[in-house]
């Protein structure tokens, strides 16, 4: 089964869920929907104007490169556990990447690495509503809301950073671009132990953080946007982190090992000359910075549709005011 499949059938079986959950508790406190928007990353690649001392520099959002913001779709779905608390489970698909050469900063640009990383994220988030209007529609003939929201939760994702050499995008994890996995190619842990220099995983756990909104109308529709933000565990989204590796450890001599020792090192050694900077790109040497994981977010506008319900939430915030009551008939006993 491809990713496309698979992505397609978890997103089906979240929806059977929640509708038998919703069906057993009889309350249709539940929408669904879909959301598109733009996505970018934080990590080695950025655009930071100042020259950092040794190793690339980050400054969080003042590293990000818009010019490099790509695509973010998915789907979710939503129950109300509580007049103010909800549940959501989605699936995403979110593009990043970003270039070397587009940085201010120069010594990003003389390095001249590239990625592309399709993530593929299933995430469960709690959701908080901490300001809500209702009844802002005109004469109050229809409830209609308006709430904000913040959000905390977290889930998986797969990873699969890739780059273009010779006319064709290259998985780099298998390469093993920064010496991952090759026996006597070791990293320092946080204690200063010498230690094997291990191959990252493509799936991976993220921590999820936002703030989003949503107004309801015609008691059905619900549009709004969302703010999502992602740390991960991982500081190989851009397959960039430790330092150089000897060539010679990737080049066997086969079209996979030239990939690897290109993708590997693909300095810009004219770009250096004219700005008077030294490369040493031998192994040992700098090419990233393991003291921080990547970060990967995206903003995005959703569209959704919410179920109808019998239950006191949907009475309450969604039903039709006809301005009009009905009389109580008056029960009274009969004298004698």
């Amino acid at each position: 089964m491809n990713r496309e499949k698979l992505f397609t059938f978890i997103l089906l079986f979240i929806g059977g869920a929640f509708l038998g959950l919703n069906s057993a508790h009889g309350q249709y406190d539940l929408d669904y929907g879909g959301m598109i928007g733009a996505s970018n990353y934080l990590g080695e690649i950025g655009g930071t104007k100042r020259v950092g001392k040794g190793t690339p520099r980050k400054n969080f959002v003042a590293d990000l490169r818009l010019d490099q913001t790509k695509f973010a779709v998915g789907g979710w779905i939503r129950y109300k556990v509580h007049p103010l608390v909800s549940v959501k489970a989605g699936l995403s698909w979110i593009r990043i990447g970003a270039e070397d050469a587009t940085s201010d900063y120069i010594a990003r640009r003389v390095r001249n690495l590239s990625f592309r990383n399709d993530i593929y994220e299933f995430n469960v988030q709690g959701e908080y509503n901490f300001y809500e209007i209702h009844n802002i529609a005109p004469r109050g003939r229809t409830v209609v809301d308006f709430g904000t929201y913040a959000l905390l939760g977290g889930g998986m994702f797969y990873h699969n950073p890739k780059a273009e050499f010779n006319g064709k995008w290259w998985a780099l994890q298998p390469l093993h671009t920064e010496g991952q996995g090759i026996d006597g190619v070791t990293t320092t842990d946080k204690n200063g132990n010498v230690i094997p220099l291990a191959e990252y995983k493509r799936f991976q756990a993220q921590v999820s953080g936002g703030l989003g909104f949503y107004y309801t109308f015609k008691r059905k529709w619900r549009i709004g946007w969302e703010l999502g933000v992602r740390m991960t565990f991982t500081d190989y989204l851009d397959d960039i982190s430790t330092r150089y590796v000897d060539p010679a450890l990737l080049d066997d001599g086969t079209p996979t090992g030239a990939a690897a020792a290109a993708l590997s090192d693909n300095t810009n050694l004219d770009l250096a000359a004219k700005n008077g900077i030294t490369v040493s790109t031998t192994g040992g040497s700098v090419r990233g910075n393991p003291e921080q994981n990547d970060w990967y977010m995206f903003t995005a506008v959703t569209i959704g549709y919410v179920v109808k319900g019998k239950g006191n939430f949907y009475k309450q915030k969604y039903k039709l005011l006809t301005g009009k009551t009905k009389r109580k008939k008056r029960k009274t006993r009969a004298k004698f």
